[in-house]
C-alpha cells in the first residue's frame, strides 16, 4: 500500500494488513495476535445467565450444567478428572455421586447436538470437551491408542 492511501476496511476478525517496509519482530507480533483472536473465537464461551456460545450457535443451559461447562471449557481439549466434577458441584449438590454426574453428563452431551461440540468419555478418568469432528482423535490420542 502507498504510504498515503488509506487503509483497508475490513469486518474480519482475522484479517490485518501493515504498511511496508515491516520489520520481522512487528510482523510476527502481528501474525501472533491474529492468531490468538482466531483461537479465542474457536473455544466455547459462557456467559452468567447460562448461555453457552460456539461459533455462530448458542444455547442456554441449566445452573448444573453450566458449572459442568465452565470446568471443560476452562480446559478444553483435556481430561477433567470425575472428582473435579464432585467437587465443583459439592456445594450446589451435596449428595452427588457418580451416576448422578453421569446423568448430568449425559443431558448436557445432548444439549451440545446442535452446535458441534461433544463431550467425551475418557474410560477410567473422567471427561473431555471437544469439537465434535475431531473429539474421537482427540481420545485416541489421550489414551495412548
Amino acid at each position: 500500500m502507498e504510504g498515503g492511501a488509506q487503509p483497508p476496511i475490513s469486518n474480519d476478525p482475522v484479517e490485518d494488513w501493515v504498511r511496508p517496509p515491516v520489520s520481522r519482530n512487528d510482523l510476527e507480533a502481528r501474525v501472533k495476535a491474529l492468531q490468538q483472536r482466531f483461537n479465542s473465537r474457536r473455544l466455547p464461551t459462557i456467559d452468567s445467565t447460562g448461555t453457552l456460545t460456539f461459533g455462530r450457535h448458542s444455547i442456554v443451559i441449566s445452573n448444573t450444567q453450566a458449572e459442568l461447562m465452565r470446568l471443560l471449557i476452562e480446559r478444553f481439549g483435556e481430561v477433567v478428572y470425575r472428582i473435579e466434577f464432585v467437587q465443583c458441584l459439592a456445594i450446589r449438590t451435596p449428595a452427588l455421586n457418580r451416576n448422578s454426574l453421569d446423568l448430568h453428563i449425559m443431558r448436557l452431551r445432548r444439549r451440545l447436538l446442535p452446535i458441534d461440540l461433544a463431550i467425551r468419555t475418557v474410560w477410567g478418568r473422567g471427561y473431555m470437551l471437544a469439537y465434535a469432528a475431531s473429539a474421537e482423535a482427540i481420545i485416541r490420542n489421550a489414551s495412548g491408542m
